[in-house]
């Protein structure tokens, strides 16, 4: 019937239940101690072993992914592998996330912007703050990584805001480009909002098509209204 059921659970898993009850199960499975000990153990290890990669979540997934040759875009995760940075030489981290760097820093030329992650969060005032220092890191021959905590909201919008700033990039046609590198982005909503009205602000307007000219009478000029 209906209604709400009451679960109990008993100590000993399965093979326990099965040994006091067999009547009331279908089959046993015997698992084997060894796998037991391994599962753990690969447990206990996920993100320290070599299993890390198969343990962490999409957007910490491979590495930083490239936006042009001296801008890279990714996660706090993968400003934290020092490999990755060393392998694709970069020389400078963009964090616009909330949370303070962790490790190499040292020898990188860092800059930090904290921006929430939130529909109500300006991040707009922060663009030409972040055009400037990433220009500055390409002057300088070098490559900059942007990151946020996972490389989808805060800091594809930066790298989106860059391109139309200096590469005349529309709006749609920014977001497009980056998602093809990097398909897990989603700036959120409020963001989008802000990008769009940038996009107002730097790039020209669609042309307005010529209002039709007014009808003078038979043979008299056409009359236009300014």
């Amino acid at each position: 019937p209906a209604g709400p059921r009451v679960i109990f659970l008993k100590p000993g898993g399965y093979e326990t239940f099965y040994s006091e009850y067999p009547e009331c199960c279908v089959d046993v499975k015997p698992i084997s101690q060894e796998k037991v000990e391994t599962e753990r153990a690969l447990i206990s290890q996920c993100g320290k072993s070599v299993l890390n990669i198969s343990c962490r979540p999409a957007y910490d997934q491979g590495g930083p992914v490239e936006i042009l040759p001296f801008l890279y875009l990714g996660s706090a995760y993968h400003a934290s592998k020092c490999e990755f940075l060393a392998n694709l030489h970069i020389t400078a981290l963009l964090n616009v996330s909330r949370r303070t760097p962790e490790a190499c820093m040292t020898h990188l030329h860092y800059k930090w912007i904290p921006v929430e992650d939130s529909h109500a969060a300006d991040i707009s005032s922060h663009f030409q703050e972040a055009i400037d220092f990433i220009d500055c890191v390409r002057e300088k021959g070098g490559k900059v990584l942007v990151h946020c905590e996972a490389g989808i909201s805060r800091s594809p919008t930066i790298c989106m805001a860059y391109l139309m700033k200096t590469k005349q990039f529309h709006l749609k046609d920014a977001f497009d480009y980056i998602k093809q590198r990097r398909s897990v982005v989603s700036p959120n909503f409020g963001f989008m909002g802000q990008l769009l009205q940038y996009e107002s602000e730097i790039l020209p307007s669609a042309p307005t098509p010529p209002a039709p000219p007014c009808q003078g009478g038979a043979g008299g000029p056409a009359n236009y209204s300014h």
